[in-house]
């Protein structure tokens, strides 16, 4: 008995130590197909956490930022007493690799026998994005998209300090900023294909989310949640969904978009742009209620299209999926997505008519864009999937005629 125990000890420790000498090292693991697939698959999973945890402090610190008063944007009391933003008063962004030149370091404001001086904070090159803000959101999103949008400007109108009755000047500023949309969306679809590939899946998990959690619905238990727990990673990984992948997809272009923000309230070539009678700088609500009606019309184009930007995944879902029947809880759930979403779109009606004309611009390209997007990929889905049912279809008849031969013979 004694014998038999040592001689399993042995063999034991005999395979301890064969395991330990063909333990692979990380470049005979690199080198082997499998290993490797798995090792990149994790390296790039990382890469994703990484990226999103920047984005987000990113986003943070730069709204943050862009109210303290450095970075603010000071309005100057004219000599009509009118209240107006100038360029040249607080922070300001002058791209000085295109030849633009800063504003006036000085702007003082006369009121009786009493002066105020407005500070002056310029950055004109990447480098002192860095150096002067000290922030990643500065650095990595608003100077470089600045630099974008003043380079198609100065392409398109030849200039960055128009004449002041420059019509052309204005109609530049407007393909600029669609260009740049163009430009900043592709980027962010590049890295979000997939998530925005499977955008039909995502909403098709949901319904089944729903499904689950009405089946444990009242139930508070450690053991109910475990189970809803465990049903929803079965449910994850058998529709090959990654619920972060889904939502690292929706804030791709986030950042962009409050960059945006800042390059209109900061950058020299854009706080001094119209479009007719349009001031890019200037707030749609803060000038419909001084009587200009003509920035209504910012507002009547972008409220259609934000509300189906917004709604219409759902709808082309819900078209999608109309011969299937639904139970109660996804019925309610799909409402609730419906009224969630319709309460975002008339929340941005508030953000945007609060913000510079410049942004809502933006918005408005931005939305088109992704009506487009949401459009390209639900058809290109359904021609993929009418393929796959003729590829299945075909399939089905060669099988058949083999087998009439066969019977035949």
């Amino acid at each position: 008995m004694a014998n038999s125990n040592k001689n399993g000890v042995m063999s034991y420790l005999n395979s301890s130590n064969s395991t330990t000498k063909t333990k692979k090292t990380f470049w005979q693991r690199m080198s082997d197909s499998n290993d490797r697939k798995r090792i990149l698959k994790l390296i790039w999973k990382w890469i994703k956490i990484l990226g999103f945890l920047f984005i987000i402090i990113s986003m943070i610190w730069g709204c943050v930022q862009m109210y303290q008063d450095p970075y603010l944007i000071q309005e100057v009391t004219d000599m009509t007493g009118r209240r107006v933003y100038m360029p040249g008063v607080s922070f300001e962004i002058v791209i000085s690799s295109l030849g633009e030149t800063p504003s006036q370091n000085w702007v003082v404001s006369i009121t009786g026998l009493s002066g105020h001086q407005y500070a002056y904070n310029v950055i004109s090159s990447w480098g002192e994005a860095f150096s002067k803000t000290g922030s990643p959101f500065y650095g990595f999103f608003v100077f470089p998209t600045a630099l974008l949008l003043n380079a198609l400007i100065k392409g398109m109108s030849g200039t960055l300090n128009p004449e002041i009755d420059d019509k052309s000047y204005g109609i530049a500023v407007i393909f600029a900023i669609l260009f740049t949309v163009i430009i900043i969306k592709s980027i962010s679809l590049a890295f979000t294909w997939k998530s925005q590939a499977n955008q039909h899946k995502q909403q098709s998990v949901q319904l089944k989310q729903a499904e689950i959690q009405a089946k444990y619905k009242g139930d508070k238990s450690p053991e109910a949640r475990q189970k809803q727990n465990a049903e929803m990673q079965a449910l994850y990984k058998k529709e090959n969904f990654s619920p972060f992948s889904s939502m690292a997809g929706a804030f791709a272009s986030m950042p962009f978009l409050f960059a945006i923000y800042a390059i209109v309230r900061s950058t020299k070539s854009l706080k001094i742009a119209n479009v007719g009678l349009i001031a890019l700088i200037e707030k749609p609500w803060t000038q419909l209620l001084s009587g200009e009606v003509v920035y209504l019309s910012l507002l009547a184009v972008y409220l259609p299209l934000q509300i189906i930007s917004m709604l219409l995944p759902l709808v082309l879902q819900a078209i999608k999926q109309k011969s299937v029947t639904l139970t109660e809880a996804q019925r309610k759930s799909r409402k609730k997505q419906f009224i969630m979403q319709g309460v975002f779109a008339f929340v941005f009606i508030f953000v945007v008519a609060s913000v510079a004309s410049g942004v809502a611009i933006y918005w408005i390209f931005s939305s088109t864009y992704q009506i487009l997007q949401t459009l390209g990929f639900f058809f290109w889905n359904q021609h993929k999937a009418n393929r796959s049912v003729q590829e299945v279809q075909r399939r089905r008849r060669q099988e058949e005629k083999r087998l009439s031969k066969l019977s035949k013979n």
